[in-house]
């Protein structure tokens, strides 16, 4: 019970401090929120700069796939502090933008922001830039070469060889990539013809975004070739993502607390050991129709990664949870009573909360907008599949190894080109929320609650973070 409360009494403390987080990192700014057409956009400027005050330089910033305005969010701490107008748009099929995303609405909906902040009374239309990350990056490459009057342009991690092929490019153009990016991102963004190219150290594709060089070199182009002298020479990388981990750590060990100060009359069963080779070989054999399934589904489904993953977790799942049955035999039918099912949904609800929210605040947009509510639940279906068959099979903890053995195909498969390229990059994060998740089962296990009372939350706190950030392809 005492490391209970200690745990209870720590993660408040976290939670305490990631809320003043949030609550100071956007000291000194003011922030609007606007519609371009459909394109929801996030203003940024130095708190004091009033529209009808003197005209500055302005900064689109333009988030990558999977992303959002508010994944950007920190340049504008950054930039804004420094003098900077900065607009944060959620383009085609990201964030609060329920459109179907094409590279066409893409470049329609930069060119459209890029007119509209050009015309606001409190920027100086002659001193536009484009920052952009990913495939935000292509975009804001293209918009540059187009739009010659575009006085500077970062690319941060360009992947799309064809874009950066395009000659003459931006005016101003700098490139950045991080040194544990895929090495064709590095070659890309390299081909670009920037004027520089910069190569920052000990970071990946998301970690660049929030690396203080990148937001040295970002502020110190834009400063040069806008002509502009920063109000105050800040760089504010961090501060979100932190004030988001301190959330993330505290909301986790307040659950992990609460899960340890419980205490069942009804214990978990003890793992299966009975016929081990053969439980080991289901999880082995698994991943062949969790291939097979992914490799059908992400032609299938309107975005190709959300189909492979519902695939590949639903095949694997519906393997295992067949061995299972063979392995065990049938179970007898049982109504579970309504106690174990109202924890069941509570202990989702409250793992939802604790995973989510410190993501949506400090890192990127996951509120479901439009028409990607169908897929959390698809997606959360398969992940459901996926838990509740290695549970059965092997029970825990041999089922927490068998989970997370079962995601490292993952990335060899979009390797080979058999999933998407692009599941090489989240496969990452995936396995972070899973072992997030795991994490809490083996608490809930420390106080004897069965396995089957946990799915649920494993289920939403994967399935939703995922399925939200991915876009509706046209």
């Amino acid at each position: 019970m005492l490391r209970a409360r200690l745990a209870v009494a720590v993660g408040l403390l976290l939670v305490a401090a990631g809320v003043a987080g949030f609550a100071t990192v956007g000291r000194g700014l003011r922030t609007t929120s606007v519609h371009v057409g459909a394109v929801p956009v996030e203003l940024v400027r130095p708190d004091g700069a009033a529209a009808g005050g003197a005209a500055r330089p302005v900064v689109v910033v333009v988030h990558g796939y999977a992303g959002s305005g508010r994944l950007m969010r920190p340049f504008a701490d950054t930039l804004a502090r420094r003098g900077y107008v900065v607009a944060l748009p959620d383009l085609a099929g990201h964030g609060a933008d329920p459109e179907r995303l094409t590279e066409a609405a893409l470049d329609r909906d930069l060119a459209d922001v890029v007119r509209y902040v050009r015309g606001r009374p409190d920027v100086d239309p002659a001193r536009v830039a484009l920052v952009g990350h990913s495939m935000g990056a292509a975009a804001v490459v293209r918009a540059g070469a187009a739009d010659q009057t575009i006085r500077a342009t970062v690319a941060i991690s360009v992947g799309d060889d064809a874009t950066a092929a395009i000659r003459p490019g931006p005016r101003h153009l700098l490139a950045l990539y991080g040194a544990f990016e895929p090495s064709g991102i590095g070659a890309t963004t390299r081909a670009t013809g920037a004027e520089r190219v910069v190569r920052v150290r000990l970071v990946e594709h998301i970690g660049v975004l929030f690396a203080d060089r990148t937001h040295h070199e970002t502020a110190r182009w834009l400063d040069q070739t806008l002509d502009h002298r920063p109000d105050r020479p800040v760089i504010a990388a961090k501060g979100r993502l932190i004030a988001g981990a301190l959330g993330l750590a505290g909301g986790l060990m307040v659950l992990t607390g609460a899960l340890l100060a419980w205490r069942t009359r009804d214990p978990a069963p003890p793992p299966e050991r009975g016929r081990l080779g053969l439980r080991i070989a289901a999880v082995l054999v698994a991943p062949i129709p969790g291939e097979v399934a992914g490799v059908v589904l992400y032609r299938v489904l309107p975005n190709p990664v959300t189909g492979y993953l519902v695939g590949y977790f639903a095949g694997c799942g519906a393997a295992l949870l067949l061995a299972a049955l063979l392995i065990r035999g049938p179970a007898r039918p049982a109504r579970p009573p309504l106690a174990p099912l109202a924890f069941a949904a509570g202990f989702a609800v409250a793992a939802l909360a604790a995973v989510a929210l410190p993501v949506h605040f400090g890192l990127t947009d996951i509120a479901p907008h439009g028409p990607d509510w169908w897929l959390v639940a698809l997606l959360a279906g398969a992940t459901a599949a996926l838990l509740a068959g290695a549970h059965a099979v092997l029970g825990p903890p041999w089922s927490y190894a068998a989970v997370l053995a079962l995601c490292l195909p993952m990335p060899v498969a979009s390797a080979v080109g058999a999933a998407p390229g692009f599941l090489a990059l989240i496969s990452p994060l995936v396995m972070v929320l899973v072992a997030l998740h795991l994490g809490l089962c083996a608490a809930a296990r420390a106080s004897g609650i069965p396995w089957g009372r946990t799915v649920a939350a494993g289920a939403l706190t994967i399935a939703w973070p995922v399925a939200v950030v991915l876009p509706i392809i046209g």
